[in-house]
């Protein structure tokens, strides 16, 4: 079967029994609501990108990854890939990753028929839905981020681009600091003038929000904002400080708690 007609035999309500535990969403009915959302509006513009010309010589693979963790229990997970000709033209066929291949390029390619014997016509629809929305629920945002790693690996091949190892221990911030920031962002979000907690409010609770943005992005999308609101004298300049100090691993839920505790104390 084709990934256009697995898509179209399994409504949402069916694959969000796998794309839910994706996301660890127990707990977190409003990031669920947001993210069922973003799956509705990519699995439908998905159905309308099938036509009869759109490339099928490819085959999308399902299949598990095991590996066992330190304490002996196995980590496992569903991995996708997309079955290719070389490239160099031998005839042979390789794996290639799918994350940044175009969606129309895709949607109606043959799933393995090993891959939906061993784990479901179910599990290979959604996993796949999931694999291609990595770096975006639409197609247009996930051809942008294929741009832009490709202009990135060109500058660096090039020498335009710089390249340094990777040190964890160069961004790290010790926990005290961020438990003693956060109490004092939420210590003063209480307190806060009503106009900074309709302004804060209004933005959280904004269709504008969504899985693609992350947590930097909106705190300073609501810095803007604040700043704004803060040269027309109707906001206060402390905000934008404990804004900043909240660019931690705050999600959507917890946000939403947070500024309940600003109304109710």
């Amino acid at each position: 079967m084709t990934f256009y007609e697995l898509l179209k035999k399994h409504s949402l309500q069916e694959l969000w029994y796998i794309l839910s535990s994706r996301h660890g969403l127990a707990g977190k009915p409003i990031k669920a609501e947001r993210m069922f959302l973003l799956y509705k509006s990519a699995r439908e513009e998905l159905l309308i990108l099938h036509l009869q010309d759109n490339p099928t010589e490819n085959i999308l693979v399902c299949d598990l990854s095991i590996e066992p963790e330190e304490s002996g229990v196995l980590d496992v997970w569903v991995h996708c890939n997309m079955i290719s000709p070389a490239e160099d033209g031998s005839g042979e066929l390789q794996e290639y990753a799918m994350d940044f291949v175009p969606w129309a390029e895709l949607i109606d390619c043959n799933v393995s028929e090993k891959s939906i014997a061993k784990l479901g016509e179910l599990v290979c629809t959604a996993e796949l839905l999931w694999e291609i929305t990595f770096y975006g629920y639409n197609a247009e945002r996930v051809d942008n981020e294929s741009e832009n790693l490709k202009t990135l690996v060109a500058d660096i091949d090039s020498g335009k681009e710089e390249t340094k190892p990777w040190n964890p221990e160069e961004f790290a911030v010790p926990k005290e600091t961020v438990e003693r920031e956060e109490s004092a962002v939420k210590e003063w979000l209480i307190n806060a003038p009503q106009t900074v907690k309709d302004i804060v409010h209004g933005l959280s609770m904004s269709s504008e929000c969504d899985e693609d943005e992350s947590v930097d992005e909106i705190l300073n999308r609501f810095k803007d904002t604040i700043d704004v609101s803060i040269q027309k004298g109707t906001g206060d300049a402390k905000l934008t400080r404990l804004l900043r100090a909240m660019a931690s691993d705050i999600d959507i839920d917890e946000k939403h708690a947070l500024l309940n505790g600003m109304f109710n104390g």
